[in-house]
């Protein structure tokens, strides 16, 4: 399960979805992005390295134009896990102002 999770975020770097998973890109106009800030995690993880178990930000230049991602890991009721518990993976592409600009989910099966 690490592995494909790690290769599921791997990919995503590159800006493509694994067959292995189920994946789904929705972009900053969706009305269920609105009001959406990260910046919050992003300031977390740079002041102190530590983030909460199921929560990770990478800062990078996204495939969609932002400039930093936040990474959910979740189990089948939506909570928080570690990554080799995951079940649901959401990441969110942020602008500087950590808008989410785009949404990737992925189910792993």
């Amino acid at each position: 399960m690490k592995n494909l999770i790690l290769l599921c975020l791997a990919i995503f770097v590159l800006g493509g979805c694994v067959n292995t998973t189920t994946c789904t890109s929705i972009q900053a106009d969706s009305p269920d992005l609105s009001g959406s800030n990260f910046l919050e995690y992003k300031k977390m993880y740079e002041e102190t390295q530590n983030l909460p178990i199921g929560i990770e930000v990478r800062i990078h230049d996204t495939p969609n134009g932002g400039v930093f991602s936040v990474t959910f890991f979740t189990d089948d009721t939506g909570s928080l896990v570690s990554k080799d518990e995951a079940i649901n993976v959401e990441i969110h592409e942020c602008d500087e102002d950590g808008q989410s600009i785009s949404r990737t989910y992925m189910k792993l099966e």
